[in-house]
């Protein structure tokens, strides 16, 4: 797929990756579910040194998550990375963050134990191309 580049929602922060991405991960974690409010978060993987932030590096904030550490834009609230002490020198992109997440696909479901019942059946649930208009919501 060749180097990908990304950035935070409001643009403070652009990165871009040196190395191809290892693995694409669906983490199912109560931790991962607590600290995005989503049912699983979905990752990029790879090598942490291979992580080149380009543009506001001054704007990165972090938070402590037990042993990890949750990297976030600190304008607009993005999160773009994580880091944890169980997986010393590597570094997890949340996906939505690469300019081309759309090449990418899943290749594992971590943390299985704790994932929600209704996950494996999400492809039976209706699917709008768009929002919800007012009048149906």
């Amino acid at each position: 797929m060749g180097k990908s580049k990304g950035s935070c929602g409001c643009g403070a922060v652009v990165y871009s990756l040196a190395s191809d991405i290892i693995n694409i991960v669906n983490c199912h974690c109560n931790m991962c579910k607590e600290h995005t409010g989503s049912s699983f978060s979905t990752y990029a993987v790879l090598p942490f040194t291979a992580l080149e932030i380009k543009k506001g590096g001054d704007e990165v904030s972090q938070y402590k998550l037990g042993e990890g550490q949750k990297h976030f834009c600190k304008k607009c609230g993005t999160p773009l990375y994580n880091t944890n002490k169980k997986y010393p020198g590597v570094c997890m992109i949340f996906l939505g963050t690469l300019k081309n997440s759309t090449e990418y696909t899943p290749k594992i479901n971590i943390w299985g134990e704790s994932k929600f019942s209704w996950v494996n059946q999400i492809c039976e649930i209706q699917t709008l191309e768009q929002g919800i208009e007012n009048k149906n919501a």
